[in-house]
């Protein structure tokens, strides 16, 4: 557990907006399109910065629009639960890139405690972990270009405190 708990920067943030995007209204992730009344959903429910159900409140609904405001809100707090999660996953000192790297990572996949990973990072081995990030670039079993360049961006950061946008 890292002492005292980290929070994620604006420039961390700045990155996880940058790759999640923002749709104010409902939409199904798999196609990144949003879901008329009556619609079929394919993937996740999402709304504004990737936030879907899963998440907590609010529960997202086909229909459901949020404002900019309201979509940081939501964020704000889905990266609260998020942060906490690094926070009692990592047990060695870390830099704030390398905090918001994992944050963004966990943001995207919730696979923090189950990657390779966190356990090269707690065993002191920061660059072999942020090349183990390469290998969560796949969607239905395919390298996805998007996730490929988030998974990059997010190494970049851990080792070099500067990402490039999407």
């Amino acid at each position: 557990m890292i002492n005292p708990p980290m929070k994620t920067s604006a420039n961390g943030r700045a990155l996880i907006e940058a790759y999640e995007g923002l749709i104010l209204s409902a939409y199904d992730d798999a196609t990144d399109r949003v879901v008329p009344a009556g619609g079929h959903v394919r993937g996740t429910l999402t709304i504004g910065y990737g936030h879907t159900s899963a998440a907590g409140l609010p529960r997202v609904y086909v229909g459901m629009a949020v404002t900019r405001e309201e979509a940081d809100a939501i964020l704000s707090s889905d990266l609260a639960a998020v942060e906490a999660d690094v926070n009692h996953h990592v047990t060695v000192p870390i830099s704030q890139d390398v905090f918001d790297a994992l944050v963004s990572f966990d943001f995207n996949v919730g696979a923090l405690d189950r990657s390779s990973t966190l356990h090269l990072i707690n065993t002191g081995n920061l660059a072999a972990g942020a090349q183990a990030l390469m290998l969560w670039d796949h969607a239905g079993g395919r390298v996805n270009a998007g996730l490929e360049k988030r998974r990059a961006a997010e190494r970049d950061l851990m080792l070099t405190g500067k990402w490039r946008g999407p």
